[in-house]
């Protein structure tokens, strides 16, 4: 450890001269750190910036493309029976519907029941459809596995009730509605035609409108126009209402009501920092002000600008008119044709580049930010090795001076004395 004593020989308080020499010559990194600390402002704004800008786009990509405007408003009293999705193919309609059975597969149980799965071998023969299957020698889970091998449309499993030899053989069928005929001898003995199945296989019947509809699935597509119906239980008879309405207007209204919310974050932001920051506002203008022209694009749909504010208004009455007069135009002029983007694939496209993560408004602004960070990082850190050394030499020369000074006055004690000493001895 190094123990200086300032000042003691000379009077001078050398410890304060040397400081404040530094603070002098240690200007040039406290201009350079405020500098570090604006740029890293300049940084939070733009990261700021850009979550909104990323919040507008998620209101844009909701309107981009056809998919987005198949909506319908549904009103289903058989929510109980069956559930009902649309697509875009749907039409506006009011349907009567009964689900007079479910879709099945015809199942059936062997009457026999097994300790294991795995030990006691079987033998027989198994008539399933107009296929025949002999068997000797296998364990149950390998008759199993040669019944769902085979072409017979017919898929074996194992069933556990749960009691004393209570593994027993399960054959189901691949299709519902389907009868397959099944006669079983030898372990196994099955004979459908006599005894019936364990479980019948029915077709899903349904009745919309008068016309009786059947699928050998639960999920119908073809009995109404672009909607997926799905049967959950036979209505007893009873008919159910359904009505589908295109609910495209609603979502394009929430839609660019959503972008204006957006939008509007966006311009306040923007004025925030220019009130306090012209330039640094201003660098974010650039991208706004094409974002604001694509929206004012859309007057015909009520969006207008606020000459004072900047914000974005929206008259959804407007909207609703202009839907009504010509809804085709509309979803053109906001998705497109064969031959023009719309306004939204433009501005899709546009938010694309300035969010990519490489190149746009963002990634470019970060990028060049952390190089002169990055810069006055190593600027800052040579000077501060150079202003060490520095203070280092101005102590150590002032130290030397403390000596000579201390030595000079040792000389001019010394020659005080003797001369008082012989001024003494001469009088």
């Amino acid at each position: 450890m190094s123990v200086t004593f300032s000042g003691l020989a000379s009077g001078v308080d050398t410890a304060s001269i040397v400081e404040s020499i530094m603070e002098i010559e240690r200007a040039p990194i406290t201009s350079m750190e405020d500098k570090q600390e604006y740029l890293e402002s300049k940084l939070e704004v733009y990261t700021e910036f850009n979550t909104l800008l990323d919040s507008f786009y998620s209101s844009v990509i909701g309107l981009n493309s056809e998919s987005d405007l198949n909506s319908y408003a549904i009103t289903n009293n058989g929510a109980e029976y069956f559930s009902i999705t649309t697509s875009l193919l749907s039409d506006d309609g009011s349907y009567a519907v009964e689900v007079v059975s479910l879709a099945q597969q015809q199942k059936d149980i062997s009457p026999e029941g097994f300790a294991d799965t795995n030990e006691t071998t079987l033998a027989g023969e198994l008539q399933i459809g107009g296929e025949t299957l002999s068997y000797e020698g296998v364990t149950l889970l390998e008759l199993v596995d040669l019944i769902t091998e085979g072409d017979n449309g017919i898929s074996a499993s194992i069933a556990n009730t749960g009691t004393e030899n209570g593994y027993r053989l399960l054959l189901s069928a691949d299709s519902a509605g389907e009868e397959i005929e099944i006669r079983g001898t030898g372990s196994i003995t099955l004979d459908s035609a006599v005894d019936g199945h364990t479980v019948e296989g029915t077709k899903a019947h349904l009745v919309i409108d008068g016309v009786d509809y059947y699928s050998s699935d639960n999920i119908v597509t073809t009995a109404i126009k672009g909607a997926t119906i799905t049967l959950l239980a036979e209505s007893d008879s009873t008919t159910k209402n359904v009505s589908i309405t295109s609910d495209t207007e609603n979502v394009i209204s929430e839609q660019l009501a959503e972008m204006v919310s957006a939008y509007n974050s966006i311009n306040e932001y923007i004025d925030t920092i220019y009130a306090s920051d012209s330039t640094l506002g201003n660098s974010m203008k650039t991208v706004q002000r094409n974002l604001k022209d694509s929206l004012t694009s859309l007057a015909s749909l009520g969006l207008e600008s606020n000459w004072e504010t900047g914000e974005i208004t929206f008259d959804s009455d407007k909207l609703a008119e202009a839907y009504g007069d010509d809804p085709d135009s509309v979803i053109e002029l906001l998705m497109g044709s064969d031959d023009n983007g719309g306004v939204m694939t433009r501005m899709d496209y546009y938010l694309n580049n300035q969010l990519n993560s490489s190149s746009g408004f963002y990634a470019t602004k970060e990028s060049g930010l952390n190089t002169q960070l990055s810069r006055l990082d190593e600027r800052i850190t040579t000077m501060e090795t150079r202003l060490e050394k520095r203070q280092e030499t101005l102590e150590k020369q002032f130290a030397a001076m403390e000596l000579l000074v201390s030595s000079l006055n040792s000389q001019s004690d010394y020659l005080t004395n003797f001369f008082d000493s012989y001024s003494s001895s001469s009088s």
